[in-house]
Parts: C-alpha cells; sequence; structure tokens
C-alpha cells in the first residue's frame, strides 16, 4: 500500500488490466446483448448474478461487525471500525458491477428502482441494498470528518444496522418465495443467507487486516492482536454454525427422492467432492473450521490467513451451486424440449464481469489505504 514500494505500480497496473478486459466485456455486453452469457429460458441466473449476491452478502456481514463498535459501543474494536466501513462500501460497489452487467444495460438498475413494485422481494433486495449503500457512504463521511457520536453519525449508524438485517434476508426471500423451485422455496433461504455474510463478512474482515498488517511489515500491537482473537472467535462460531446449518441440508437433500433434489445432487458435485460431502464444503468449511479449533495452528497469523481465504472461495462456490442446481431441472412446457438436467459453465464474458467485479472493490481498497487514514479512531 505504501507508493514507495517497487511492487506498488505493479499491483495497480494488474488491477488495471483486469478492468480493461472488464470493461471490454462491459462493452460488448452492452452492444451485442444478454447472450453472450451461457444462460438460456432455463438456466438464466449465471456467474454474475452469483458475484453480485456474493459480494452483496459479503457487505452485509462487513456492515453488522463495524456495528458492533458503531451501534453498540463495543470500544475495543473501534480501531477497525472505520476500515471495516470502507470494506462494506467497496465491497458492495463491486457487487452494483456485477449486477449492473448481469442486467445487460446499467440504466436497468435506476428503471428498477424507479419503477417500484411492493409485493416483489426483487425490488426491495434492490431498494434496501441501494439505501444501505448511501447510508454506509454517508456514515463514512461523517467519520473522515472526525464525527463519531453525535446524533447523525449514530443515526446513521442504526439505519445501516437494520438496512445490513432485513437485506440477505430479502435476499433469501427472492428465493425462498419461488414456489415452482423446490430446493429454493421456504423460509430457511433467509436465514441461511444471513448466516453466511456474517461468514464471509468475518472472514473477509480477518484476512483482510491481516494482509495488510503483513504488506505494511506493521507488527501486529498487543491490542490488535486481542482485536485478532475476538473476531477469530466470531469466525469460528459462525463456521461452526454454517457447517452444521449446512451438514443438516445435506442429509435431508440425501434423503428425498424428489426430481429437483436428486437433479441438485448432481450439480453438488459440479465442483467435485468425497461421498456427500462436495468439495466446497470441505475445503471451505470443513477444513477451515479445523485449522481454527486445533489450539497449536489458530493463533497463527498464517493459519488465520489460509482459513479465511478458503471460506471466501468456499462460499462464492457454495452460492454458485445453489443459484444452478435450483434452475436445473426444466418445469412447465420447458420440460418438454429440454433434457432432465441442465449443464452449464461460464462463458468467457461471464467470468470477465467476475474480473470487474472484484478489481473495481480491489482499486477502492487500494487507494482508501493510499489517501482516507482508514486506521483513524474517535477521540474520547
Amino acid at each position: 500500500m505504501k507508493q514507495s514500494s517497487s511492487l506498488y505500480p505493479v499491483w495497480l497496473g494488474l488491477i488495471g488490466l483486469a478492468i480493461l478486459a472488464g470493461l471490454f466485456a462491459a462493452f460488448r455486453i452492452f452492444t451485442q446483448g444478454h447472450y453472450l452469457f451461457n444462460a438460456n429460458d432455463v438456466l438464466m441466473w449465471s456467474l454474475p448474478l452469483g458475484v453480485y449476491i456474493y459480494l452483496a452478502l459479503t457487505s452485509t456481514g462487513l456492515t453488522l461487525l463495524a456495528s458492533l463498535p458503531l451501534v453498540f459501543g463495543v470500544k475495543k474494536l473501534e480501531p477497525i471500525a472505520k476500515r471495516l466501513v470502507f470494506l462494506a462500501i467497496t465491497t458492495l460497489v463491486g457487487g452494483f458491477v456485477a449486477i449492473g452487467l448481469e442486467l445487460g444495460n446499467i440504466f436497468h438498475m435506476f428503471y428498477i428502482l424507479l419503477s417500484p413494485n411492493l409485493s416483489s422481494p426483487i425490488w426491495w433486495m434492490g431498494f434496501i441494498y441501494s439505501v444501505e449503500l448511501v447510508v454506509l457512504a454517508a456514515k463514512f463521511w461523517r467519520l473522515h470528518r472526525g464525527d463519531w457520536h453525535s446524533l447523525l453519525s449514530r443515526m446513521l449508524g442504526h439505519i445501516s444496522f437494520v438496512a445490513a438485517i432485513v437485506a440477505p434476508l430479502m435476499i433469501g426471500s427472492v428465493f425462498g418465495l419461488t414456489e415452482s423451485r423446490v430446493t429454493y422455496f421456504g423460509p430457511v433461504m433467509s436465514i441461511y443467507c444471513l448466516l453466511m455474510a456474517i461468514l464471509s463478512g468475518t472472514a473477509l474482515c480477518l484476512f483482510y487486516h491481516l494482509l495488510i498488517s503483513r504488506i505494511n511489515g506493521s507488527h501486529v500491537t498487543e491490542d490488535h492482536e486481542s482485536i485478532f482473537d475476538d473476531i477469530s472467535q466470531i469466525f469460528t462460531y459462525t463456521l461452526a454454525v454454517v457447517l452444521i446449518f449446512t451438514l443438516v441440508k445435506i442429509v435431508i437433500e440425501s434423503a428425498t427422492v424428489v426430481p429437483d433434489f436428486l437433479n441438485y445432487r448432481q450439480y453438488a458435485q459440479a465442483f467435485g467432492g468425497i461421498g456427500r460431502l462436495n468439495t466446497e464444503v470441505i475445503l471451505g468449511l470443513i477444513l477451515p473450521l479445523i485449522l481454527m479449533v486445533i489450539p497449536g495452528i489458530r493463533t497463527g497469523i498464517s493459519s488465520r490467513m489460509v482459513a479465511s481465504a478458503l471460506v471466501l472461495a468456499g462460499t462464492l462456490a457454495m452460492h454458485m451451486e445453489i443459484l444452478l442446481a435450483g434452475q436445473s431441472r426444466p418445469i412447465g412446457p420447458k420440460a418438454e424440449q429440454y433434457p432432465d438436467y441442465i449443464s452449464y459453465f461460464p462463458s468467457m464474458y461471464e467470468w470477465l464481469v467476475m474480473l470487474l467485479a472484484i478489481a473495481v472493490a480491489l482499486l477502492l481498497y487500494t487507494m482508501g489505504e493510499r489517501y482516507l487514514d482508514l486506521k483513524a479512531t474517535p477521540e474520547h
């Protein structure tokens, strides 16, 4: 993050190349249309939407963590509060880049917001996340001005906390209200999205702060070590809850003969697996939990970074598995002209959309660390 570092221009150059590649994909999508994605009349939600869900939920998890010092007064976490708010903003911006390209036209997002359908969970999802982004930006501005405790600043913190609770529940309801898709339907999807938001947000918080300390070559102080210990505990407990939830889900899916779940099992193994356990569950949940519960390993910086990185990759794969498996079985008139099971692999343009969304977030992260004094704390 230091401009004098010889790797700093290399890092900026890599991000610039990624953004240029993504902008090329965006130009092709806007000029030639959605057919550049490997989607069809049955499988309509593809990788860019999965990336949006992943980044939006991760932003939510970061916002909930930031609420601990900013809303609930946990002073011990104040040294990372400003950075958490900034990470939540930039991650959500990356998510909006992905969904804007998934819609095929960036102006479709504004059209959806300006033509409300109050009975549509998709509209409420977009509205709540838009409100959250605006409120987070306003909250960060107040923190950057040194205003941590005024009535306005505290009110913005409370609004962002409420939005962060409701937003993942609304994402879950987008799927949970879909009665025609058995693997989506039900209230459990909203709970799962909230848990995944906390998990991925905590993982990014832990990974990012440990990585920054390594890049800057700074010694981790005793206070910061205590903060990382607390975040690691939250991370471990959330990881255990999500793993139990996922294992129960796998057991239920394995015990049914409903055609949708039989097709789901085919998609669940798209990334490979051992028996009934998918690779993303083994590497993204089980292995990180093992690393975090072994006393001799969990206190090391490297093991924490590896565990959080595995979770970040695993949760994205799990989101994609759920998203695609729920669409894999044609229903209604489409069932007459398609096979029983629709296969899918992202096109080059879908991968470039993902690259652009992540590159935009990384560029904002880098500029924030360079210019915005994200280590600031309140004056008591």
